[in-house]
Protein backbone atom coordinates (compact mmCIF):
# COMPACT_ATOMS: atom_id res chain seq x y z
CA UNK A 1 0.00 0.00 0.00
CA UNK A 2 1.42 3.43 -0.97
CA UNK A 3 0.24 6.33 1.30
CA UNK A 4 -1.22 8.41 -1.17
CA UNK A 5 -3.53 5.82 -2.86
CA UNK A 6 -6.79 4.99 -1.48
CA UNK A 7 -6.22 1.66 -0.61
CA UNK A 8 -3.84 3.10 1.92
CA UNK A 9 -6.46 6.00 2.69
CA UNK A 10 -9.01 2.87 4.08
CA UNK A 11 -6.36 1.05 5.90
CA UNK A 12 -5.29 3.89 7.72
CA UNK A 13 -8.93 5.01 8.66
CA UNK A 14 -9.87 1.91 9.79
CA UNK A 15 -6.28 1.30 11.57
CA UNK A 16 -7.10 4.81 13.66
CA UNK A 17 -10.80 4.08 14.17
CA UNK A 18 -10.14 1.30 15.96
CA UNK A 19 -6.85 2.91 18.04
CA UNK A 20 -9.21 5.54 19.35
CA UNK A 21 -12.10 3.39 20.38
CA UNK A 22 -10.17 0.72 21.82
CA UNK A 23 -8.90 0.69 25.34
CA UNK A 24 -5.28 1.80 25.14
CA UNK A 25 -3.72 -1.20 26.54
CA UNK A 26 -4.42 -2.47 22.98
CA UNK A 27 -2.57 -0.22 21.26
CA UNK A 28 0.40 -2.24 20.78
CA UNK A 29 -0.94 -5.62 19.71
CA UNK A 30 -3.30 -3.26 17.09
CA UNK A 31 -0.11 -1.69 15.70
CA UNK A 32 2.00 -4.76 15.52
CA UNK A 33 -0.75 -6.10 13.63
CA UNK A 34 -1.59 -3.51 11.70
CA UNK A 35 2.33 -2.65 10.72
CA UNK A 36 2.56 -6.82 9.94
CA UNK A 37 -0.44 -6.37 7.23
CA UNK A 38 1.00 -3.33 6.19
CA UNK A 39 3.97 -4.91 5.20
CA UNK A 40 2.20 -8.31 3.85
CA UNK A 41 0.48 -6.09 1.54
CA UNK A 42 3.28 -5.48 -0.72
CA UNK A 43 4.33 -9.55 -0.71
CA UNK A 44 3.37 -11.58 2.23
CA UNK A 45 5.73 -14.15 1.93
CA UNK A 46 8.32 -11.84 3.18
CA UNK A 47 7.03 -11.28 6.53
CA UNK A 48 9.05 -14.10 7.98
CA UNK A 49 12.04 -12.31 6.85
CA UNK A 50 11.33 -9.35 9.18
CA UNK A 51 10.69 -11.57 11.38
CA UNK A 52 13.97 -13.16 11.21
CA UNK A 53 15.78 -10.44 11.77
CA UNK A 54 12.95 -8.76 14.61
CA UNK A 55 14.33 -12.32 16.50
CA UNK A 56 17.77 -12.34 15.73
CA UNK A 57 18.18 -9.00 16.91
CA UNK A 58 16.38 -9.47 19.68
CA UNK A 59 18.11 -12.40 21.22
CA UNK A 60 21.84 -11.23 19.99
CA UNK A 61 21.03 -8.14 21.98
CA UNK A 62 20.44 -9.78 25.16
CA UNK A 63 22.91 -12.02 24.70
CA UNK A 64 25.55 -9.44 24.52
CA UNK A 65 24.13 -7.29 27.24
CA UNK A 66 24.43 -10.27 29.73
CA UNK A 67 27.89 -11.26 28.41
CA UNK A 68 30.93 -10.12 30.16
CA UNK A 69 33.27 -12.06 28.17
CA UNK A 70 34.64 -9.36 25.00
CA UNK A 71 35.33 -11.95 22.96
CA UNK A 72 31.83 -13.25 23.06
CA UNK A 73 30.12 -10.14 22.84
CA UNK A 74 31.93 -9.17 19.74
CA UNK A 75 31.40 -12.89 18.06
CA UNK A 76 27.81 -12.04 18.77
CA UNK A 77 27.59 -8.47 17.15
CA UNK A 78 29.51 -9.84 14.23
CA UNK A 79 26.49 -12.63 13.87
CA UNK A 80 23.81 -9.74 14.05
CA UNK A 81 25.82 -7.38 11.22
CA UNK A 82 27.07 -10.59 8.99
CA UNK A 83 23.31 -12.51 9.72
CA UNK A 84 21.70 -8.37 8.50
CA UNK A 85 23.91 -7.85 5.95
CA UNK A 86 24.37 -11.30 4.14
CA UNK A 87 20.31 -11.29 3.96
CA UNK A 88 20.32 -8.13 2.77
CA UNK A 89 23.79 -9.34 0.04
CA UNK A 90 21.86 -12.07 -0.91
CA UNK A 91 18.28 -10.20 -2.23
CA UNK A 92 19.85 -6.64 -3.29
CA UNK A 93 23.51 -7.26 -4.56
CA UNK A 94 23.57 -11.28 -5.23
CA UNK A 95 22.94 -10.98 -9.25
CA UNK A 96 24.74 -7.38 -9.55
CA UNK A 97 28.12 -9.10 -8.33
CA UNK A 98 27.47 -11.91 -10.19
CA UNK A 99 26.65 -10.11 -13.08
CA UNK A 100 29.45 -7.33 -13.16
CA UNK A 101 32.03 -10.73 -12.48
CA UNK A 102 30.87 -12.31 -15.82
CA UNK A 103 31.10 -8.96 -17.63
CA UNK A 104 34.62 -8.39 -16.28
CA UNK A 105 35.44 -11.45 -17.30
CA UNK A 106 34.70 -11.47 -20.85
CA UNK A 107 35.92 -8.21 -20.94
CA UNK A 108 39.49 -9.43 -20.48
CA UNK A 109 38.77 -12.25 -23.17
CA UNK A 110 37.26 -14.84 -21.13
CA UNK A 111 34.19 -16.73 -21.83
CA UNK A 112 32.06 -16.34 -18.96
CA UNK A 113 28.80 -17.13 -17.85
CA UNK A 114 26.58 -17.48 -14.48
CA UNK A 115 23.23 -18.01 -13.76
CA UNK A 116 21.10 -15.32 -13.05
CA UNK A 117 18.50 -15.74 -9.74
CA UNK A 118 16.19 -12.80 -10.85
CA UNK A 119 16.05 -12.30 -6.67
CA UNK A 120 12.73 -10.15 -5.99
CA UNK A 121 13.93 -7.24 -3.87
CA UNK A 122 11.53 -6.99 -0.32
CA UNK A 123 9.91 -3.81 -0.21
CA UNK A 124 11.96 -1.47 2.75
CA UNK A 125 14.79 -4.32 3.70
CA UNK A 126 17.68 -1.40 3.59
CA UNK A 127 15.89 0.39 6.04
CA UNK A 128 14.86 -2.09 8.34
CA UNK A 129 18.26 -3.91 8.07
CA UNK A 130 20.31 -0.89 9.13
CA UNK A 131 17.80 -0.08 11.95
CA UNK A 132 17.93 -3.21 13.73
CA UNK A 133 21.94 -3.91 13.21
CA UNK A 134 22.31 -0.27 14.91
CA UNK A 135 20.31 -1.88 18.08
CA UNK A 136 22.84 -4.66 18.41
CA UNK A 137 25.73 -2.55 17.83
CA UNK A 138 24.41 0.24 20.12
CA UNK A 139 23.97 -2.75 22.86
CA UNK A 140 27.80 -3.84 22.11
CA UNK A 141 29.36 -0.13 22.94
CA UNK A 142 27.48 0.22 26.14
CA UNK A 143 24.89 3.41 24.93
CA UNK A 144 21.64 1.14 24.86
CA UNK A 145 19.98 -0.82 27.44
CA UNK A 146 18.39 -4.25 25.80
CA UNK A 147 14.69 -4.05 25.30
CA UNK A 148 13.22 -6.55 27.53
CA UNK A 149 9.89 -6.79 25.63
CA UNK A 150 9.69 -8.69 22.64
CA UNK A 151 6.81 -6.75 21.44
CA UNK A 152 8.09 -3.40 21.60
CA UNK A 153 11.23 -4.29 19.93
CA UNK A 154 8.58 -6.40 17.30
CA UNK A 155 7.00 -2.66 17.27
CA UNK A 156 10.48 -0.99 16.54
CA UNK A 157 11.51 -2.92 13.68
CA UNK A 158 8.03 -2.83 11.62
CA UNK A 159 6.43 0.76 12.60
CA UNK A 160 4.76 0.86 9.13
CA UNK A 161 4.90 4.89 9.33
CA UNK A 162 8.24 4.89 8.56
CA UNK A 163 9.16 0.92 7.55
CA UNK A 164 8.95 1.24 3.55
CA UNK A 165 11.26 4.13 3.31
CA UNK A 166 12.61 5.98 6.52
CA UNK A 167 13.42 7.42 8.44
CA UNK A 168 16.53 5.00 9.48
CA UNK A 169 15.30 5.46 13.28
CA UNK A 170 17.36 4.53 16.59
CA UNK A 171 16.21 2.19 19.05
CA UNK A 172 17.20 4.62 21.80
CA UNK A 173 14.98 7.81 20.35
CA UNK A 174 11.96 5.17 19.64
CA UNK A 175 11.85 2.30 21.85
CA UNK A 176 10.96 4.55 24.60
CA UNK A 177 8.23 5.57 23.16
CA UNK A 178 6.70 2.70 22.14
CA UNK A 179 7.44 1.10 25.42
CA UNK A 180 5.10 3.76 26.79
CA UNK A 181 2.65 4.13 24.04
CA UNK A 182 -0.66 4.01 26.45
CA UNK A 183 -0.11 6.85 27.35
CA UNK A 184 0.97 9.10 24.67
CA UNK A 185 -1.39 11.66 23.32
CA UNK A 186 -2.46 12.52 19.43
CA UNK A 187 -0.55 15.24 18.13
CA UNK A 188 -2.87 17.20 15.40
CA UNK A 189 -0.38 18.91 13.52
CA UNK A 190 0.20 15.37 12.15
CA UNK A 191 -2.42 16.12 9.84
CA UNK A 192 -0.84 19.10 8.43
CA UNK A 193 2.53 16.95 7.61
CA UNK A 194 0.62 14.68 6.18
CA UNK A 195 -1.26 16.94 3.94
CA UNK A 196 1.69 18.75 3.06
CA UNK A 197 3.86 15.81 2.20
CA UNK A 198 0.67 14.43 0.04
CA UNK A 199 0.98 17.51 -2.28
CA UNK A 200 4.65 17.42 -2.40
CA UNK A 201 4.63 13.93 -3.64
CA UNK A 202 1.12 13.99 -5.77
CA UNK A 203 0.79 17.40 -7.39
CA UNK A 204 5.06 18.56 -6.98
CA UNK A 205 6.63 15.07 -7.91
CA UNK A 206 4.81 12.89 -9.66
CA UNK A 207 4.23 15.79 -12.55
CA UNK A 208 7.50 16.40 -12.46
CA UNK A 209 8.50 12.82 -12.97
CA UNK A 210 6.53 13.49 -16.56
CA UNK A 211 9.07 16.62 -16.95
CA UNK A 212 12.14 13.81 -16.72
CA UNK A 213 11.01 11.11 -18.62
CA UNK A 214 10.52 13.99 -21.61
CA UNK A 215 14.51 14.02 -21.16
CA UNK A 216 15.83 11.16 -19.67
CA UNK A 217 14.40 8.61 -21.20
CA UNK A 218 16.75 8.49 -24.00
CA UNK A 219 19.16 11.18 -23.21
CA UNK A 220 21.08 10.92 -26.69
CA UNK A 221 18.30 12.35 -28.12
CA UNK A 222 17.55 15.11 -26.02
CA UNK A 223 18.58 18.70 -26.77
CA UNK A 224 21.88 19.54 -24.27
CA UNK A 225 19.15 22.77 -22.19
CA UNK A 226 16.75 20.05 -22.25
CA UNK A 227 18.85 17.46 -20.07
CA UNK A 228 19.40 20.65 -18.04
CA UNK A 229 15.31 21.38 -17.99
CA UNK A 230 15.25 17.11 -17.14
CA UNK A 231 17.88 17.58 -14.36
CA UNK A 232 16.71 20.76 -12.56
CA UNK A 233 13.29 18.92 -12.47
CA UNK A 234 14.66 15.41 -11.40
CA UNK A 235 16.18 17.57 -8.43
CA UNK A 236 12.77 19.19 -7.47
CA UNK A 237 11.13 15.55 -8.31
CA UNK A 238 13.37 13.38 -5.73
CA UNK A 239 13.31 16.29 -3.08
CA UNK A 240 10.00 16.28 -2.85
CA UNK A 241 9.17 12.48 -3.38
CA UNK A 242 11.33 11.68 -0.37
CA UNK A 243 10.47 14.73 1.97
CA UNK A 244 6.95 14.40 1.03
CA UNK A 245 7.30 10.19 2.26
CA UNK A 246 8.96 11.14 5.13
CA UNK A 247 6.40 14.55 6.11
CA UNK A 248 3.83 11.57 5.73
CA UNK A 249 5.26 9.05 8.32
CA UNK A 250 6.19 11.64 10.75
CA UNK A 251 2.77 12.79 10.52
CA UNK A 252 1.53 9.53 11.14
CA UNK A 253 3.28 8.85 13.59
CA UNK A 254 2.34 12.20 15.43
CA UNK A 255 -1.25 11.11 15.18
CA UNK A 256 -0.28 8.32 17.46
CA UNK A 257 1.76 10.36 19.96
CA UNK A 258 5.33 9.27 18.53
CA UNK A 259 7.70 11.61 17.70
CA UNK A 260 10.17 10.71 14.21
CA UNK A 261 12.93 11.95 13.47
CA UNK A 262 12.81 14.94 10.83
CA UNK A 263 14.83 13.37 7.50
CA UNK A 264 15.19 16.52 5.86
CA UNK A 265 16.09 20.26 6.40
CA UNK A 266 16.17 22.11 3.60
CA UNK A 267 19.14 20.59 1.74
CA UNK A 268 19.38 23.00 -1.05
CA UNK A 269 19.69 25.82 0.62
CA UNK A 270 23.34 23.81 1.67
CA UNK A 271 26.52 25.92 0.38
CA UNK A 272 28.90 22.38 0.95
CA UNK A 273 28.45 18.91 1.14
CA UNK A 274 28.95 18.63 4.37
CA UNK A 275 26.25 20.52 5.28
CA UNK A 276 23.78 19.13 2.29
CA UNK A 277 24.45 15.54 4.09
CA UNK A 278 23.34 17.31 7.30
CA UNK A 279 20.13 18.40 5.47
CA UNK A 280 19.69 15.46 3.20
CA UNK A 281 18.30 12.17 4.53
CA UNK A 282 19.48 12.92 7.75
CA UNK A 283 18.59 9.47 9.14
CA UNK A 284 21.04 7.62 6.64
CA UNK A 285 23.76 10.33 6.30
CA UNK A 286 24.14 10.01 10.62
CA UNK A 287 24.10 6.43 10.28
CA UNK A 288 26.77 6.08 8.04
CA UNK A 289 28.84 8.88 10.24
CA UNK A 290 27.83 6.83 13.56
CA UNK A 291 28.78 2.91 12.38
CA UNK A 292 31.11 3.52 9.32
CA UNK A 293 32.70 6.53 8.83
CA UNK A 294 33.78 6.96 12.24
CA UNK A 295 34.79 3.07 12.74
CA UNK A 296 36.84 3.58 9.54
CA UNK A 297 38.89 6.33 11.52
CA UNK A 298 36.90 9.47 11.00
CA UNK A 299 38.54 12.84 11.10
CA UNK A 300 42.00 10.94 12.98
CA UNK A 301 43.09 9.27 10.26
CA UNK A 302 45.34 11.91 8.84
CA UNK A 303 45.72 13.54 5.50
CA UNK A 304 45.26 10.36 3.48
CA UNK A 305 43.13 8.51 5.84
CA UNK A 306 40.58 10.85 6.62
CA UNK A 307 39.93 11.43 2.46
CA UNK A 308 39.85 7.33 2.25
CA UNK A 309 37.32 7.35 4.73
CA UNK A 310 35.13 9.77 3.01
CA UNK A 311 35.68 7.90 -0.06
CA UNK A 312 34.66 4.59 1.28
CA UNK A 313 31.56 6.16 2.98
CA UNK A 314 30.21 7.82 0.39
CA UNK A 315 31.03 4.61 -2.25
CA UNK A 316 29.32 2.29 0.15
CA UNK A 317 26.48 5.24 0.67
CA UNK A 318 25.99 5.20 -3.22
CA UNK A 319 25.87 1.23 -3.32
CA UNK A 320 23.14 1.01 -0.48
CA UNK A 321 21.09 3.18 -2.71
CA UNK A 322 20.87 0.35 -5.51
CA UNK A 323 22.43 -2.63 -6.62
CA UNK A 324 23.88 -0.70 -10.29
CA UNK A 325 26.84 1.25 -11.10
CA UNK A 326 25.57 4.26 -11.65
CA UNK A 327 24.76 4.40 -7.77
CA UNK A 328 28.38 3.66 -7.25
CA UNK A 329 29.43 6.48 -9.75
CA UNK A 330 26.68 8.87 -7.56
CA UNK A 331 28.27 8.04 -3.97
CA UNK A 332 32.33 8.95 -5.69
CA UNK A 333 31.17 11.80 -6.60
CA UNK A 334 29.81 12.98 -3.40
CA UNK A 335 32.60 11.66 -2.16
CA UNK A 336 35.17 13.44 -4.03
CA UNK A 337 32.73 17.08 -3.42
CA UNK A 338 33.47 16.03 0.47
CA UNK A 339 37.29 15.86 -0.23
CA UNK A 340 37.41 19.32 -2.50
CA UNK A 341 35.69 20.85 -0.03
CA UNK A 342 37.98 20.52 2.93
CA UNK A 343 40.32 22.22 0.29
CA UNK A 344 41.17 25.54 1.61
CA UNK A 345 42.15 27.24 -1.51
CA UNK A 346 38.91 25.96 -3.28
CA UNK A 347 37.20 27.71 -0.18
CA UNK A 348 39.08 31.23 -0.35
CA UNK A 349 38.84 31.18 -4.66
CA UNK A 350 34.75 30.06 -3.97
CA UNK A 351 34.95 33.38 -1.34
CA UNK A 352 36.93 35.62 -4.16
CA UNK A 353 34.30 34.31 -6.48
CA UNK A 354 31.49 35.65 -4.57
CA UNK A 355 32.61 38.76 -3.24
CA UNK A 356 34.46 39.64 -6.24
CA UNK A 357 32.94 38.77 -9.18
CA UNK A 358 29.37 39.01 -8.34
CA UNK A 359 27.23 41.59 -6.48
CA UNK A 360 24.84 38.90 -5.00
CA UNK A 361 25.40 37.27 -1.51
CA UNK A 362 27.95 35.08 -0.73
CA UNK A 363 25.80 32.65 0.78
CA UNK A 364 23.37 33.11 -2.24
CA UNK A 365 26.42 32.70 -4.89
CA UNK A 366 27.83 29.21 -3.08
CA UNK A 367 24.07 27.46 -2.58
CA UNK A 368 23.73 28.25 -6.37
CA UNK A 369 27.11 26.88 -7.67
CA UNK A 370 27.11 23.93 -4.68
CA UNK A 371 23.40 22.82 -5.75
CA UNK A 372 24.66 22.62 -9.42
CA UNK A 373 27.07 20.26 -8.22
CA UNK A 374 24.48 18.64 -6.69
CA UNK A 375 21.90 18.54 -10.19
CA UNK A 376 25.02 17.07 -11.61
CA UNK A 377 25.06 14.29 -8.90
CA UNK A 378 21.60 14.01 -9.23
CA UNK A 379 21.75 13.01 -13.11
CA UNK A 380 24.24 9.91 -11.95
CA UNK A 381 21.56 9.11 -9.78
CA UNK A 382 18.91 8.96 -11.91
CA UNK A 383 21.16 7.42 -15.18
CA UNK A 384 19.82 4.49 -16.63
CA UNK A 385 23.40 2.66 -17.26
CA UNK A 386 26.74 3.55 -17.31
CA UNK A 387 26.34 4.90 -21.30
CA UNK A 388 23.85 7.18 -20.24
CA UNK A 389 25.87 8.43 -17.03
CA UNK A 390 28.63 9.72 -19.98
CA UNK A 391 25.95 10.69 -21.99
CA UNK A 392 24.11 13.19 -19.83
CA UNK A 393 27.71 14.34 -18.31
CA UNK A 394 28.95 14.88 -21.69
CA UNK A 395 25.84 16.93 -22.65
CA UNK A 396 25.35 18.87 -19.73
CA UNK A 397 29.00 20.10 -19.77
CA UNK A 398 29.50 20.81 -23.22
CA UNK A 399 29.28 23.94 -24.78
CA UNK A 400 25.36 23.05 -26.20
CA UNK A 401 24.05 23.53 -22.96
CA UNK A 402 24.51 27.19 -23.11
CA UNK A 403 22.54 27.08 -26.39
CA UNK A 404 19.09 27.84 -25.65
CA UNK A 405 17.71 29.56 -28.51
CA UNK A 406 17.23 27.26 -31.10
CA UNK A 407 16.01 24.81 -28.24
CA UNK A 408 12.57 27.14 -27.30
CA UNK A 409 12.28 27.65 -30.54
CA UNK A 410 11.62 24.27 -31.30
CA UNK A 411 9.87 23.71 -27.81
CA UNK A 412 7.37 26.81 -29.18
CA UNK A 413 6.77 25.60 -32.29
CA UNK A 414 5.73 21.56 -30.35
CA UNK A 415 2.98 23.72 -28.29
CA UNK A 416 5.11 21.94 -25.34
CA UNK A 417 5.54 25.53 -23.74
CA UNK A 418 2.71 26.07 -21.56
CA UNK A 419 3.36 22.93 -19.87
CA UNK A 420 7.40 23.67 -19.23
CA UNK A 421 6.37 27.09 -18.33
CA UNK A 422 4.37 25.77 -15.60
CA UNK A 423 6.40 22.95 -13.75
CA UNK A 424 9.37 25.30 -14.26
CA UNK A 425 7.21 27.80 -11.98
CA UNK A 426 6.83 25.19 -9.78
CA UNK A 427 10.28 24.27 -9.59
CA UNK A 428 11.22 27.71 -8.79
CA UNK A 429 9.06 28.09 -6.22
CA UNK A 430 10.14 25.33 -4.34
CA UNK A 431 14.21 26.43 -5.47
CA UNK A 432 13.60 30.03 -4.08
CA UNK A 433 11.61 28.64 -0.80
CA UNK A 434 14.37 26.59 -0.12
CA UNK A 435 17.48 28.74 -0.81
CA UNK A 436 16.25 32.22 0.52
CA UNK A 437 14.27 31.35 3.45
CA UNK A 438 15.19 27.66 4.42
CA UNK A 439 11.83 26.55 5.22
CA UNK A 440 11.03 23.23 5.86
CA UNK A 441 7.88 21.53 6.09
CA UNK A 442 8.12 21.29 10.32
CA UNK A 443 8.85 25.06 10.17
CA UNK A 444 5.61 25.70 7.89
CA UNK A 445 3.13 23.51 10.11
CA UNK A 446 4.43 24.29 13.40
CA UNK A 447 3.66 28.16 12.40
CA UNK A 448 0.27 26.72 11.07
CA UNK A 449 -0.43 25.30 14.29
CA UNK A 450 0.24 28.35 16.24
CA UNK A 451 -2.39 30.10 14.23
CA UNK A 452 -6.52 29.38 15.06
CA UNK A 453 -8.52 26.68 14.11
CA UNK A 454 -9.88 27.81 10.90
CA UNK A 455 -6.66 28.44 9.67
CA UNK A 456 -5.39 24.68 10.75
CA UNK A 457 -8.85 22.96 8.60
CA UNK A 458 -8.09 25.15 5.54
CA UNK A 459 -4.79 24.53 5.16
CA UNK A 460 -4.74 20.93 5.86
CA UNK A 461 -7.82 20.86 3.52
CA UNK A 462 -6.53 23.06 0.80
CA UNK A 463 -3.74 21.32 0.46
CA UNK A 464 -5.45 17.09 0.25
CA UNK A 465 -7.58 18.63 -2.26
CA UNK A 466 -4.70 20.47 -4.48
CA UNK A 467 -3.11 17.03 -4.50
CA UNK A 468 -6.33 15.27 -5.38
CA UNK A 469 -6.94 17.67 -8.26
CA UNK A 470 -3.04 17.75 -9.46
CA UNK A 471 -2.92 13.98 -9.03
CA UNK A 472 -1.61 12.78 -12.61
CA UNK A 473 -3.83 9.80 -13.58
CA UNK A 474 -1.17 7.14 -13.82
CA UNK A 475 1.05 8.06 -10.37
CA UNK A 476 4.61 6.28 -10.13
CA UNK A 477 5.76 5.09 -6.88
CA UNK A 478 7.77 6.67 -4.31
CA UNK A 479 11.02 6.50 -5.69
CA UNK A 480 13.05 5.02 -2.39
CA UNK A 481 10.51 2.21 -2.76
CA UNK A 482 13.21 0.53 -4.85
CA UNK A 483 15.96 0.84 -2.33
Amino acid sequence: MVFTTPQFVAFFVLFFGAWLALPRRARKPLLLVGSYLFYGSWNPHFLWLIFGSTLLDFAVGRAVHRSADPRRRKQLVTLSVVGNLGVLAFFKYFDFFVGSAVQGLNALGLDASAPVLEVVLPVGISFYTFQTMSYTIDIYRGQLEPSDDFVDFALYVSFFPQLVAGPIERAKHLLPQLKDLAQNRADWSGLGLIALGAFKKVAIADNMAALVELTYTQPEQAWAPALWIGTYAFAIQIYCDFSGYSDIAVGLGRLMGLDIIQNFRSPYAAAGPSEFWRRWHISLSSWLRDYLYIPLGGNRGGWVGVRRNLMLTMLLGGLWHGAAWNFVLWGFWHGALLIAFRAERLNAWGARLAQGWTRLPTALVRRLVFFHLVALGWALFRAESLADCATLFGALLSPDALAWGPWLQAVTASGEAPYLLGMGAVALTVFISQNLWAVGSDDVVARVWRGPVGLRVAFTATLIYAAAVLSPEAPPPFIYFQF
